[in-house]
């Protein structure tokens, strides 16, 4: 006792441990990129910004779509990076930045804009080269980002939120101004999801919107890998729920970008999952 009290008359060291600990929480494993994958990290300029990015490239592919996959607030690429690398196994490039602003979604948002430019930059992306299709996809303050940039884009095939978050009702603006198709993975409503205020997004999209809730997902399911601060703050995350997260946005993708008939078979057959509820489809919404 007497040692802690000699301890706690240094403020200042007292807090460098504590951020020092809750950094070492913070922190996320590394993910092993398989040999079918190549991954490739630039600085990239960003809203006037140098930003690392990372290209997660398909092999023995010679044009692919290009999946721009967008982290949460206060997060960075690094746990977006199991997105990176499942879309490339299945014939996409996914490029997955850490965002220039830490509370400016709009400018967040337009780096997004920037991003898809750069990817379709003559050279830049050669093997396999980008064939000009588009996909965003984000998690949380990332989905928000994600569907300012659907808005505004032309090239864009489909939008994906993983538990988005909407922030003055612009997301909603966004939805209904999107003219491409779009897919919600939803977690139960909590303080990370600022309590599911993204469901409003569901009344009159102008696109067809396909909306799901995993039952009981936590925020950070959809985070691969998540952090183990994370897991504290938002709820432990879950292998099993993470791979429903994976197996719609994987047939959102394929259905929109490849045009793959069973694909658009899984989205269709949703209600049969009793691991969902369908809160809305292009047929019509569903009340849980």
């Amino acid at each position: 006792m007497k040692r802690l009290l000699r301890w706690l008359r240094y403020p200042a060291l007292v807090i460098t441990a504590l951020l020092i600990a809750a950094g070492c929480a913070n922190r996320v494993p590394n993910l092993p990129v398989p040999a079918n994958v190549t991954k490739r990290t630039e600085k990239l300029t960003l809203q006037g910004k140098e930003k690392p990015v990372d290209f997660y490239l398909p092999q023995n592919v010679e044009k692919a779509p290009v999946v721009i996959v967008s982290h949460g607030f206060t997060r960075h690429r690094r746990v977006m990076a199991g997105w990176g690398i499942l879309l490339a196994q299945h014939g996409m490039i996914a490029v997955v930045p850490n965002l220039p602003f830490f509370a400016n979604q709009t400018g967040n948002s337009h780096a997004i804009d920037e991003l898809i430019a750069l990817a379709h930059e003559p050279g830049r992306i050669s093997k396999p080269s980008p064939n000009g299709d588009v996909a965003l996809m984000g998690h949380s303050a990332g989905g928000y980002d994600t569907v300012l940039a659907a808005s505004r884009a032309r090239n864009v095939r489909c939008w994906i939120g993983l538990d988005p978050s909407d922030f003055g009702n612009r997301g909603l603006d966004a939805i209904h101004a999107m003219h491409s198709p779009g897919l919600m993975l939803l977690a139960e409503p909590g303080l990370w999801n600022q309590h599911a205020n993204a469901l409003s997004w569901l009344e009159k999209p102008a696109a067809p919107l396909t909306a799901l809730r995993i039952h009981h997902s936590t925020h950070c399911d959809s985070e691969n890998p998540s952090s183990p601060l994370a897991n504290v703050l938002c709820g432990r995350t879950d292998a099993g729920r993470r791979a429903i997260y994976e197996r719609y946005v994987l047939a959102m993708l394929k259905q929109n970008l490849f045009g793959d008939a069973a694909s658009a078979k899984v989205l269709r057959i949703a209600p049969q999952d009793t691991s969902v509820s369908v809160l809305a489809s292009p047929q019509g919404a569903k009340a849980e």
